[in-house]
């Protein structure tokens, strides 16, 4: 099992790192370097990608090594995936030598067994590679490869992409080191987390791969899991939407993949708030999380209104000169804010903080220097908790969403944070009550919170109309428009709120 966080450097600031205070101290023997040639084959119809594989025949002087990875998990730039290799004496793959070596219930028996696929194998693309690299052995024992890599990946007739990175690969030890060094690193030399590896951006050169938005996996927790168990698993949960939807932000054009990375640091924020009380978090999280939400958030809202909600409200005087100006301009707006939120995600910044909180999640930075009794809390089952919390925040819904459908808009936007809340916590701990239970109350309270949701998109939508007509003033007239049917299709909404209200007003919450 290979585990490797890769994270990218400006070109030309190798020196620095081998030079940084974090790695100097830490390094056993001198730093050598390589001249590194890597072929990348696949079949003409690429049925390795397809499978979740690649494979090279790297050529380091004379020497030549074959090198098959499988898909794996890529956590805060953290790549752990299956990887095989050994010599061969051609420049091209030896399935058969691979075979041998492979486990006999390893997926990557069922990939090579394809027919005719050692025949079949063409080479797609290679990278040229000049590494500088040093073992580092830390005080704990744990031993890693610190790599730095400059060069390209160039497609065997085509496109070529530069390659500035480095490379932390764990030799013995936990995961958790490669992390804190980074970290350290990151104190001299700016880095950001790599959301590709070298076959990606190869694979890149030759086609087009969106990158399918990631919605949050349904969480199983059980009822002897402790609070703190449960906490971790959450926000791993959390976590993991976070980290599948950051290279469709960064690298695709779906917005869908923004709304879902926004979705997943809301629902953090609130698994946050909700163990407050239990299990403080760093007053410094909550404020960074805010600012990649807003970032996010920007991108999202321009988005929307640039799209589907400027072609509702224009309809069929969408050729008009008041509704073109609104809509180029718009559109402008929406395309420098996901330029905004994808330099957002990829910044020195969002490096240090999905870090630093993986960190904290995986080391259990919360039991540093507390009392006894602070620890017995954690140890409690989380059903207790569970419980008294679910019904503690429907009771502060009930309270913030009375009489809904007459509220202003500042105070039904509470009662909507407090829906989104109920809801978050309702699916974090759904698997240990009654599940018709949940069922029905998700069902209802769904309902009620995409109505409000929409109701916030007019909102926010108007606002920016609002602002757009007063900086640019050629689009005043057809903003005005826009804010006019935007008003009347909140008006008519007034029933179907106070409907959906009534509904959801008479449920109690969920049982043990």
């Amino acid at each position: 099992m290979e585990k490797e966080l890769k994270l990218q450097v400006t070109a030309g600031k190798a020196s620095q790192i081998m030079h940084a205070p974090a790695v100097s101290r830490l390094m056993n023997g001198s730093a050598y370097s390589d001249d590194l040639v890597s072929t990348y084959f696949d079949t003409p119809d690429m049925h390795l990608r397809k499978s979740g594989a690649s494979l090279r025949v790297r050529t380091v002087g004379e020497q030549r090594l074959q090198t098959l990875k499988l898909e794996g998990t890529i956590t805060a730039g953290l790549f752990e995936r299956d990887e095989f290799e050994c010599p061969v004496n051609e420049d091209r793959p030896d399935l058969d030598a691979l075979l041998a070596l492979i486990p006999k219930d390893s997926k990557a028996i069922q990939i090579l067994a394809e027919p005719e696929l050692a025949e079949r194998l063409d080479p797609l693309f290679l990278t040229r590679i000049s590494r500088c690299a040093a073992t580092l052995q830390l005080p704990d024992g744990t031993e890693l490869e610190l790599a730095m890599d400059d060069g390209a990946v160039e497609a065997t007739a085509g496109p070529s992409a530069p390659i500035h990175g480095i490379e932390l690969e764990l030799k013995s030890g936990e995961p958790e080191q490669l992390y804190k060094l980074a970290l350290a690193i990151l104190h001299d030399v700016p880095l950001r987390i790599d959301h590709l590896s070298k076959a990606d951006r190869g694979y890149g050169l030759l086609v087009q791969e969106p990158s399918a938005a990631v919605r949050a996996e349904p969480l199983k927790l059980k009822k002897r899991d402790s609070v703190e168990e449960a906490f971790r698993a959450i926000a791993r949960n959390c976590l993991a939407q976070i980290h599948g939807n950051e290279r469709g932000v960064v690298f695709g054009q779906d917005p869908s993949s923004v709304h879902q990375m926004r979705v997943g640091l809301r629902r953090l924020r609130s698994a946050l708030d909700l163990f407050a009380p239990v299990i403080p978090a760093p007053t410094d999280f909550d404020s960074e999380l805010r600012w990649i939400a807003g970032e996010l958030g920007q991108a999202r809202d321009w988005k929307v209104l640039a799209g589907a909600t400027l072609k509702k409200a224009f309809g069929s005087a969408a050729d008009d000169a008041d509704a073109t100006a609104v809509q180029h301009a718009a559109q402008a707006i929406a395309t420098e804010n996901r330029k905004a939120a994808v330099a957002a995600v990829n910044s020195v910044r969002y490096t240090r903080l999905i870090i630093q909180f993986t960190l904290w999640i995986n080391l259990k930075g919360w039991r540093t220097n507390q009392s006894k009794e602070f620890l017995d809390t954690l140890d409690k089952p989380i059903t207790g908790f569970a419980s008294e919390t679910l019904k503690r925040r429907h009771k502060k819904l009930l309270k913030r969403g009375d009489g809904l459908a007459e509220l202003d808009d500042e105070t039904r936007h509470r009662a909507r944070i407090a829906a989104k809340k109920v809801r978050y916590a309702t699916e974090f701990f759904a698997s240990l009550f009654d599940r018709r239970a949940v069922k029905h109350y998700i069902n209802a309270l769904s309902d009620l919170q995409d109505d409000l949701g929409w109701r916030n998109d007019v909102v926010v939508a108007s606002g920016l109309l609002r602002s757009l007509g007063e900086t640019k003033p050629e689009t005043a007239a057809g903003a005005g428009f826009a804010r006019g049917y935007l008003a009347s299709r909140a008006a008519e909404d007034h029933d179907a709120m106070k409907a959906l209200w009534k509904k959801f007003s008479r449920l109690a919450v969920p049982h043990l």
